[in-house]
């Protein structure tokens, strides 16, 4: 076993405690790591300097610290959210490719309940005029226009009562998490993640109105000409780019192609 090998097969045994962490805390080995390391918002702290070689080395893996915070661990599990109890609104990645408190850092900045379930926002009413979203201070009009983003992004998740709440492991969502299963898929692929360009879009340096502004056209919200004629605003005739070159006037064709 070469060098790259033995180091990806570690990995995939330091990630089966990251899986554990998720899966199993209630167990007892769970309670003993938080005695000993501390716990904010359901996740372990990683110590400081009191931590151990080993628990430092499963915190790498989970936060993706040697990866600049680009973690292939995080990148593969999914809360599956059921009667939404026991998933953390701001920190769980439950609705879309990351954490809420990742996506909307700015909201999460502000917000008053960072702890808060998903079972408890939807109570509240996430909705326009609902009671969920408190604040440190006064939104601005485009913090106000994020939460609106935000809140359309929510208009499509129902809870499911009689339902719990699950992890997956995207790459088997079948089998679960295996060594094997992780190790083949360190050594053969080529891992791609988004987290850090998510980090790019709502870095502090950009505007506001900035950020919102890409992360609406990466999620294909602005009203091109092809989303207006899926909510029959316009023909299907008329969806066609202004330049005549032939293509659709989307998201894509007018930023990116």
């Amino acid at each position: 076993m070469g060098v790259r090998q033995l180091r990806e097969f570690n990995e995939a045994l330091l990630g089966k405690w990251c899986w554990r962490l998720l899966v199993d805390r209630e167990s007892m080995w769970y309670r003993v790591l938080v005695s000993r390391y501390g716990e904010v918002y359901g996740r372990l702290e990683d110590g400081g300097r009191s931590g151990s070689n080993w628990w430092k080395d499963v915190v790498k893996i989970r936060d993706g610290i040697d990866s600049g915070g680009d973690s292939w661990f995080e990148g593969c599990v999914e809360r599956r959210v059921g009667d939404g109890e026991d998933t953390l609104f701001w920190h769980d990645r439950w609705c879309g490719d990351a954490s809420l408190r990742v996506c909307f850092t700015k909201l999460y900045d502000l917000a008053l309940n960072k702890s808060i379930t998903v079972k408890d926002m939807f109570l509240l009413g996430w909705g326009e005029g609902g009671e969920a979203w408190r604040w440190l201070r006064r939104l601005c009009e485009c913090e106000k226009e994020l939460l609106k983003e935000r809140r359309i992004l929510l208009a499509d998740v129902s809870l499911q009562p009689l339902s719990y709440d699950v992890w997956q492991w995207l790459p088997d969502s079948a089998g679960g998490y295996s060594v094997r299963g992780v190790y083949d898929m360190l050594t053969t692929q080529d891992i791609q993640h988004d987290r850090q360009d998510v980090d790019l879009i709502w870095h502090k340096q950009v505007p506001l109105n900035v950020s919102i502004f890409v992360w609406r056209m990466l999620c294909d919200r602005l009203s091109t000409k092809s989303n207006l004629e899926a909510r029959g605003v316009i023909d299907s005739e008329a969806c066609m780019c202004v330049s005549r070159c032939g293509f659709v006037e989307d998201a894509h064709h007018l930023f990116l192609a």
